[in-house]
């Protein structure tokens, strides 16, 4: 099933998907890795959508790849995850460059779930549909209750939850069988502005 309404996800690799062990970043063939929570459930909701997926990693090519071949995660378009980014920090705008990768021609076809103020920022000025702050990252949930979103979600298992309920629902047209969408997102309250 394509979802014509979402094209392209984007996440954090770092402290959203995947906890490494503190103070072995420079270890990363031995370091305790800890997959979280639901990522790979939401990864495997999405791929039956036809939504891609992108990883914004805070590690170079060579960690990050260290850490996806220990999860057992594959970048490809059959893949766990279609692309990763790889030090995202020194990029201006990954989000942006994540929709370029990826063909997106209207960046309202993406979303986001992020945690860190500084990544919310960048996606809402990529202007992806919905913009979520991730709570189980990083950042607190007072640092990210400031930054440009949509909606908080405590960790990546209410994702799927959050996209169904705003996804446009198909409707009846009136005196006939035939359904048809509902042309928007609903969204649960307007971005704050930083």
């Amino acid at each position: 099933m394509i979802d014509s309404h979402l094209q392209l996800a984007v996440f954090r690799l770092n402290d959203m998907c995947v906890g490494v062990q503190e103070g072995m970043d420079r270890f990363l063939n031995t370091a305790f890795l800890e997959k979280m929570p639901g990522a790979e459930a939401v990864f495997s909701w999405l791929a039956k959508r036809a939504v891609r997926i992108c990883l914004l990693s805070d590690y170079g090519r060579s960690d990050t790849e260290i850490i996806l071949r220990r999860l057992g995660w594959t970048v490809d378009e059959g893949g766990t995850v279609q692309q990763v980014i790889t030090r995202q920090q020194d990029r201006e705008n990954p989000v942006l460059l994540a929709q370029q990768i990826a063909g997106i021609t209207h960046p309202r076809l993406s979303f986001s779930a992020l945690d860190t103020p500084r990544l919310l920022q960048l996606a809402n000025q990529a202007r992806v549909h919905f913009n979520l702050a991730v709570c189980n990252g990083r950042s607190s949930y007072n640092e990210l209750a400031v930054a440009p979103h949509h909606a908080m979600l405590d960790s990546l298992l209410q994702l799927p939850n959050f996209v169904l309920q705003h996804l446009p629902q198909p409707e009846l047209r009136a005196g006939t069988q035939e359904r048809r969408n509902i042309p928007r997102l609903h969204l649960p309250r307007p971005l704050s502005r930083g």
